[in-house]
């Protein structure tokens, strides 16, 4: 499946337990130590292969929190509009897993005419071609951020929203705005390197509308989270992708990898496939929610 996204898009565009349940026993698998801090360095090293610029970062800068218990959700929010913590339900996190875990979540995009790529993955890099983000409008539970290429060919303006509520979830509204004189094509990608319920190894799969990696039942951490599309986007194609690595997809070259991977440092992604007339936008929505 490695490169299909691309070869696509071109033409288109030209806390429950078993207890409570009398009888049922079941006998739990555990990740040992040593499987974790081995996985934990391998994502560091991962990382410190992938360019850095100095505004990359995965410090949080707001910080979102509702619910209790099965409600509960918590997540952060850098300056650059990552988001790089997020726990649900509570005491489940599945990004920011340390102490040598890497912090990846984030967007990026192709241009297709010309050739060109920009991407902010926190942790793990970035290509470096952005000016500083904006914030246009916060409050407690909504965070409005846009950021220019710095060639000033496009700007992403983000609505990062909290749903709270018995299933709650995090919304993310990307806007993608073509300031050039003439109509352009794009892939719109919003990434993560979900590491589910502070598992680095995970189960990953794709479908048209989501990516989500989960562990099963039969571990001590039977949790996962889905990055998933939200309503009808403005896109002529889109697609849920997962990664047999961490770190971020190159927007210009991306490698997907064939579902189910089983017991693996993985990543999800949705991909976006826009055309964008001259000075207009084009809007897609995503969410991050537990499984």
């Amino acid at each position: 499946m490695k490169k299909l996204i691309i070869a696509i898009i071109v033409p288109i565009l030209c806390s429950f337990s078993f207890a409570q349940f009398p009888g049922v026993k079941r006998v739990h698998s555990a990740v040992s130590p040593r499987q974790q801090a081995a996985a934990g360095l391998a994502q560091k090293s991962a990382s410190q292969s992938r360019f850095h610029s100095p505004t990359a970062t995965g410090a949080c800068s707001f910080t979102f929190t509702s619910g209790t218990n099965l409600s509960f959700l918590k997540y952060c929010v850098t300056a650059n509009g990552n988001i790089t913590q997020l726990e649900t339900p509570e005491g489940q996190e599945h990004i920011n897993v340390g102490p040598d875990g890497i912090n990846g979540e984030g967007y990026g995009i192709c241009d297709f005419d010309a050739n060109v790529e920009y991407d902010d993955y926190a942790e793990f890099g970035d290509t470096g071609n952005w000016n500083s983000p904006v914030v246009i409008s916060q409050s407690a539970k909504m965070l409005k951020i846009a950021r220019t290429t710095a060639d000033g060919a496009w700007t992403l303006t983000q609505t990062i929203s909290q749903i709270a509520g018995g299933s709650p979830s995090v919304k993310i509204v990307m806007a993608l705005k073509n300031n050039a004189k003439v109509t352009k094509t794009a892939l719109l990608l919003r990434y993560a390197d979900v590491d589910a319920d502070g598992l680095f190894a995970n189960n990953l799969d794709a479908t048209l509308g989501s990516a989500f990696a989960w562990n099963s039942i039969s571990f001590n951490n039977p949790f996962g989270l889905v990055l998933q599309n939200v309503g009808t986007p403005q896109a002529g194609l889109l697609t849920g992708f997962v990664q047999a690595g961490p770190g971020g997809p190159s927007p210009c070259n991306i490698q997907s990898a064939d579902g189910p991977l089983v017991d693996t440092d993985g990543s999800v992604a949705m991909g976006y496939g826009l055309r964008v007339p001259p000075g207009a936008s084009k809007t897609v929505t995503v969410a991050y929610k537990g499984l």
